[in-house]
């Protein structure tokens, strides 16, 4: 299903607390931007968010942050850590806009990352979108460049 475009989704994603807008700006870094040195975990491709409302707001010691490229979903992702967290800012989970594809720019091997998760992805059914999807050979080799 295709998402609408929402023009006040980047203003209210700018506004959030744990929205980063620059994410390069933490590659080998992220430990001190959490402010601590429990595991980190990611989600590619986080969607509404459902996943990582749970998981973060049932974990609080375990670091999370989650990825997706559209504004239209992280910010529904946003409202539905807001609801798990009881309208509190998380400190252990944050969002970022960014196409995986460059998610080498992100993240890097000092970092750590101790787990990947990728739930329900876009499946490019078509053979020659092939390269697109996330589980792609070549995605995969650049997740296994920063993972621990």
């Amino acid at each position: 299903m295709r998402m609408r475009r929402k023009p006040w989704a980047r203003p209210e994603l700018e506004a959030c607390k744990f929205f980063i807008q620059k994410p390069s700006e933490y590659k080998d870094r992220w430990r001190e931007y959490f402010n601590n040195e429990n595991p980190i975990y990611l989600e590619l491709g986080c969607g509404k968010g459902t996943f990582m409302a749970v998981h973060g707001s049932e974990n609080p010691d375990i670091n999370y942050i989650a990825i997706d490229i559209k504004d239209e979903v992280l910010v529904l992702a946003k409202r539905n850590i807001e609801k798990a967290y009881d309208f509190k800012n998380p400190e252990n989970l944050f969002l970022i806009r960014a196409n995986i594809e460059q998610i080498s720019n992100i993240f890097e091997k000092k970092d750590n990352i101790e787990r990947i998760y990728i739930n329900f992805c876009n499946p490019w059914p078509k053979k020659k979108h092939n390269k697109k999807r996330l589980t792609h050979s070549k995605q995969l080799s650049l997740y296994r460049e920063f993972l621990k």
